[in-house]
């Protein structure tokens, strides 16, 4: 019984080492393609791209070893990349401070409308839609609230995300993230993270809201399903 419990122990912690040594690595990547992006000033995604690119190959050699790979092709380049993504957009100062929300609204100045009521928004169906940088591609992301539930479903509904929300007063709302099977948001978010928003106008057809993040403010449009 002593000799399995060691061994399992043995086993987790190699298993943790593993997973610590991934991060580490991730981490190092994000930062020195926010470096990069940074020192040329980026407003471009493909330079971004770029940047992404030559940092890979930089850093190729410590990629195969870590993931066991003996060619480029034998790594997942697309989760790498999502990895890194999630931290550029967590951590980069530059590109939180230069780079816009790509959904749909969020380049409009709304003030927040007067005697505005929120009751409705409580319970319902709606949908936002992201703008794929440098395309003309628009992704649609469905989101139901339904009392205390807040669940989004990306990818024509093979994605999901699910979060609580909070109704406080003033139409605002915190969102609290309970878990989610999409590569990005999984990545990005981690279970209890909070984020808070505020309801600026309630339309017949749309709604705007803020959201208050690391000290900004990013606009979006919620459209409502009939």
């Amino acid at each position: 019984m002593k000799n399995r419990f060691l061994l399992t122990l043995t086993l987790l912690l190699i298993g943790f080492n593993n997973s610590l040594k991934a991060q580490e690595i991730i981490d190092k990547l994000a930062k020195d393609v926010c470096s990069c992006i940074q020192k040329q000033e980026v407003k471009n995604s493909d330079i971004i791209r770029s940047c992404f690119e030559d940092i890979l190959i930089s850093n190729m050699k410590e990629l195969k070893e870590h993931y066991e790979a003996n060619t480029i092709e034998d790594l997942d380049v697309e989760n790498i990349g999502i990895l890194i993504g999630s931290k550029l957009v967590k951590d980069c100062t530059f590109i939180l401070e230069n780079y816009n929300s790509e959904t749909v609204g969020s380049d409009k100045e709304v003030a927040k409308q007067t005697d505005l009521s929120c009751n409705d928004l409580k319970n319902g169906d709606f949908y936002y839609l992201t703008k794929r940088p440098d395309t003309s591609i628009i992704d649609t992301t469905f989101v139901t609230i339904s009392n205390t539930m807040f669940l989004e479903r990306m990818n024509r509904g093979r994605t999901y995300s699910m979060l609580d929300i909070k109704w406080k007063e003033n139409c605002e709302f915190e969102l609290i993230f309970k878990e989610s099977n999409d590569p990005f948001k999984k990545e990005f978010s981690k279970p209890g993270d909070v984020y808070e928003y505020e309801i600026l106008t309630n339309g017949v057809e749309s709604f705007f809201l803020n959201l208050k993040w690391k000290g900004s403010t990013y606009q979006m449009e919620l459209f409502k399903l009939e």
